[in-house]
């Protein structure tokens, strides 16, 4: 028993970790109808089977000014209001797409300018295969096509919020990081406490 239970902590730590950073990038836009992607490679065995994609910069949390991306670089409010998005493959690939977000959280960090708007999108998703993904990132309401190369509506984008509102920057930043299922962590913690419990009784004994 006391092997299984070794063992079976250390497969849990050594194959699926404790969450990764898959990307984490800031950029500014030129046009309010250009639209940034990235590629990425996922697999919920390596890096965790929870897929969260945070974009950053319209409004910062609802305790302070900006909000502290996965790089630990604090980004500044006053971005426009982007739309994110997930594609099936690789940039180009032509992949369906699996989710999108126009508004986001309302909690510390996640964009809230006030209790209610939360104009930085948030996707939180679980149950992907391992395989190549693409992330979107569009200004509003330039939403995302049913597939990656498929056309954006255009139009009436900007980088404002809409008529007689001040103007926004161009900048925007945004990461997708994965993590353990909440499984996953008890079945450490539970590995990691019988562990103690079993050293603890060998050390009076």
């Amino acid at each position: 028993m006391k092997k299984f239970t070794l063992g079976l902590c250390l497969l849990a730590l050594s194959s699926l970790g404790f969450g990764s950073t898959l990307v984490s990038t800031q950029g500014i836009f030129s046009d309010p109808n250009q639209v940034f992607e990235q590629s990425f490679a996922y697999d919920p065995a390596i890096h965790g089977g929870i897929l969260t994609i945070q974009s950053y910069g319209y409004g910062g949390s609802s305790n302070a000014p900006g909000g502290t991306n996965a790089a630990g670089t604090v980004i500044l409010p006053g971005g426009f209001d982007p739309i994110v998005g997930l594609f099936a493959g690789g940039a180009g690939g032509g992949g369906a797409r699996l989710a999108f977000n126009d508004d986001g959280t309302c909690a510390p960090g996640f964009g809230a300018t006030d209790a209610g708007i939360c104009f930085d999108p948030t996707i939180v998703i679980a149950g992907l295969a391992a395989g190549t993904y693409t992330i979107s990132l569009s200004v509003f309401p330039n939403f995302p096509p049913t597939t990656e190369t498929g056309a954006y509506p255009g139009g009436p984008a900007d980088f404002g919020t809409g008529a007689n509102q001040v103007p926004r920057s161009n900048a925007f930043a945004v990461d997708v990081v994965a993590t353990p299922e909440p499984l996953t962590f008890g079945m450490i913690g539970a590995g990691l406490l019988v562990l103690g419990l079993q050293h603890r009784r060998r050390f009076r004994s």
